[in-house]
């Protein structure tokens, strides 16, 4: 029986290197169980695998296979017993197979490497949406970088000038915000950071959800209309009182970012911020699902995008609007 099979190395590479999906683990599970002689070569691979990996840099794309097959060599020289047990074929082979899982380890699943993306407002102000679906709003002559690796492990970014958030949640991607000595810190949430009306203190204000505010051992842990103040000179962080109007500015109250959300909490959410009165006649049509993106629209073009959504009329009244249909999807 050939172990030696290009097709069963790659896959034993791929699982050493711990990227391998629940199939392909099974496979080699299954390949396993057909011979002794297949987990002994398996933890010869093994035993490799972990000498060969210690303490490698991360390579480049182009792998030096002679390069590899040398160093493979020196690290089962130093492996009591080992050498014995191992071919000259198999020598030529365990090297290919350290080359191919060693650039599994760091080329396997990965993304070309990124440069950081900067979202800049000039004389007027911004609202853009983020790869990730959070919605920012741009003071004027503001900007935000996002760091080259951007909605990976975390959403980090650097803001000059002023901006609000409407985060996307993801609880295991943290939405971290720099602002000069400061971070601003959430998982889901929707705030505000101001170092633009004043360059010596930074102003951060919360709408919804939690916010964590730190600068060195200082943090500060904000709920929905509480605020926090930063004076750069001293380095003092302390509490602020936010009003309605500081924790929400300007369009930034009129970004909408609905995900399955019912319709009666959708007409809720625009009453409140246009200042009324949409009603829906219909009352089923309040557990109907919508699923968009509002950036700042006109009253009257928002009606039209959701009435569009479920085939609604609209009907104006002596206080707003009234939306009426039959039904989800006309049902």
């Amino acid at each position: 029986m050939d172990l030696f099979d290009e097709k069963i190395d790659e896959l034993l590479a791929k699982h050493l290197a711990g990227e391998s999906s629940p199939e392909e683990a099974e496979a080699v599970a299954r390949w396993l169980s057909e011979a002794p002689e297949r987990s002994q070569y398996f933890e010869q691979l093994k035993w490799l695998w972990k000498r060969s990996a210690d303490g490698l840099p991360a390579p480049t794309r182009e792998v030096d296979t002679e390069a590899a097959l040398q160093r493979v060599k020196a690290r089962l020289k130093s492996g009591p017993g080992m050498t014995a047990r191992l071919t000259a074929k198999f020598w030529m082979r365990a090297a290919a197979v350290a080359v191919l899982a060693l650039a599994a380890v760091y080329w396997w699943g990965r993304e070309p490497a990124r440069a950081p993306v900067t979202i800049a407002a000039g004389f007027s102000d911004l609202t853009d949406t983020l790869s990730d679906g959070s919605v920012i709003a741009l003071r004027e002559r503001s900007g935000l970088t996002l760091a080259a690796a951007f909605n990976r492990k975390e959403r980090r970014m650097q803001l000059k000038g002023e901006a609000f958030f409407k985060v996307a949640p993801d609880t295991s991607k943290p939405f971290i915000v720099e602002v000069r000595e400061l971070e601003v810190t959430v998982v889901g949430t929707a705030f505000n950071v101001d170092n633009a009306s004043d360059p010596s203190r930074i102003v951060v204000t919360v709408t919804e959800g939690k916010v964590l505010v730190s600068s060195g051992d200082k943090s500060l842990l904000l709920h929905p209309g509480e605020g926090a103040v930063y004076e750069r000179e001293s380095g003092a962080l302390t509490p602020l009182a936010a009003t309605p109007e500081q924790t929400v500015p300007g369009a930034a109250r009129r970004l909408f970012r609905f995900d399955a959300t019912p319709l009666d909490t959708v007409i809720r959410q625009v009453n409140e911020a246009y200042h009324i009165n949409i009603t829906l006649k219909n009352r089923n049509l309040g557990k109907c699902l919508l699923t968009a993106r509002y950036n700042d629209l006109p009253l009257e073009r928002l009606l039209e995008l959701i009435a569009d959504s479920f085939s609604l009329t609209i009907t104006q009244t002596r206080n707003g609007y009234a939306l009426d249909g039959p039904g989800c999807g006309g049902n």
